[in-house]
């Protein structure tokens, strides 16, 4: 089976590496293992590159305000019907987005069009501040996309009730098939050791996050909760990584909280040394706000290979995880005072920690492990209905 898989992580500031844009890197090497033929389409930019050894190729891109988004749309329909003319893909394999352009290829080639939605997007920009005509150009992109595909793939249940209920799409062309990881890289390490590589003190205790700066990650509650755990606990460290817009406001919070001196906040750190982020903490944080919505944050599940124990926002898209895998505690979104008992908790006993840990990477390496994903993803491809559907 040939599949090509349109990749545009385009947007200015964000690095190819980050959450989903990562993803269809990871589903194509899976898919490629499992024998399909696969060919990744990514944009010529700076800090663009092959993260996954699989055949890939570039297409153009004009870096300038505005036209950025257009000329990366039509430069990567432009490359894929080059490409397929030489080879027809069966399937292209795109995320949801605010272009119709990709079934062009689907006129040109008579490949299957296979839709992934990983994110209620109107509520994010929503949250996000993006204006009505923004968000009404991404619903009429998203209905015909979804309309319009072969199959629509969501990662969480919640989404495909979005898609039948928002879009009118029938059930029977939407398959739930979750988000998942990679257990080798992000790999368990005694988190003392973690700590010196990225020159944390081993013996502090340390809680964090890891992930894009949006306002529905919830950071304020993290400082917050950390705020009030710092007479019990004086020499606990927040470790924040990642970047985006918010970072320069949590920063500012950080001082007003007095707690400056205890919050690292490293950057958007290479995806090579994100384990040894997660591998620095006692527990992962999750910290979601209640605006959120439909989720599957790739960081918990990449928190859980690591043998992390999660504190996670109590979100319906959430919930399920934390259920059929033991391994994350759910607290009420945006309130610090619950969030400081639940890592106060677990802070105070270690034993329960690695319980958690280990139960929550020995549920990745069952479920959620890029061979597994790619296992259901070819069953959806093909039809039949995989275990657990």
């Amino acid at each position: 089976m040939r599949i090509f898989f349109l990749s545009y992580a385009h947007e200015k500031g964000l690095t190819a590496d980050a959450g989903g844009f990562r993803k269809v890197w990871e589903l194509a090497w899976a898919l490629r293992k499992a024998g399909s033929d696969v060919l990744v389409l990514y944009p010529r930019l700076p800090g663009h590159g092959a993260l996954t050894p699989v055949p890939s190729r570039t297409y153009a891109v004009v870096d300038l305000p505005l036209l950025r988004p257009l000329s990366a749309y039509l430069g990567m329909v432009a490359t894929a019907l080059a490409a397929g003319r030489r080879e027809r893909p069966e399937i292209v394999y795109f995320r949801s987005c605010e272009s119709v352009l990709p079934f062009l290829l689907r006129w040109a080639l008579g490949a299957r069009m296979v839709l992934e939605v990983n994110a209620d997007t109107l509520e994010f920009l929503q949250v996000e501040g993006a204006s009505r005509l923004a968000r009404l150009l991404f619903r009429l992109a998203e209905a015909a996309n979804a309309r319009r595909s072969d199959l629509v793939v969501a990662i969480t249940p919640g989404l495909k009730r979005m898609l039948t209920e928002r879009y009118g799409i029938p059930e029977s062309k939407v398959w739930v098939i979750p988000s998942g990881t990679d257990p080798e890289h992000f790999a368990p390490e005694e988190a003392g050791r973690a700590r010196q590589r990225i020159g944390l003190d081993p013996d502090r205790p340390v809680v964090g996050f890891v992930g894009l700066f949006y306002r529905h990650q919830g950071i304020p509650t993290l400082l917050e909760a950390l705020a009030r755990l710092r007479s019990a606990h004086p020499k606990l460290v927040g470790l924040i990584v990642g970047d985006g817009v918010m970072r320069p406001a949590w920063q500012r919070l950080a001082h007003r909280l007095g707690i400056a001196d205890a919050v690292r906040f490293p950057g958007q750190v290479p995806y090579r040394e994100v384990p040894t982020y997660f591998n620095a903490m006692d527990v992962a944080v999750a910290p979601l706000t209640a605006a959120r919505g439909e989720t599957s944050p790739f960081k918990v599940l990449d928190a859980m290979a690591c043998a992390r124990p999660v504190v996670a926002s109590d979100l319906a898209s959430v919930r399920p995880l934390a259920e059929a895998s033991g391994a994350l505690t759910l607290v009420r979104p945006e309130d610090p005072a619950a969030l400081a008992a639940a890592l106060g908790s677990l802070l105070a006993d270690p034993t329960r920690r690695q319980a958690m840990g280990a139960q929550g990477r020995a549920f990745v390496l069952a479920h959620h492990a890029w061979d597994r994903i790619a296992e259901r993803l070819l069953a959806a491809f093909g039809g039949a209905p995989p275990a657990g559907r």
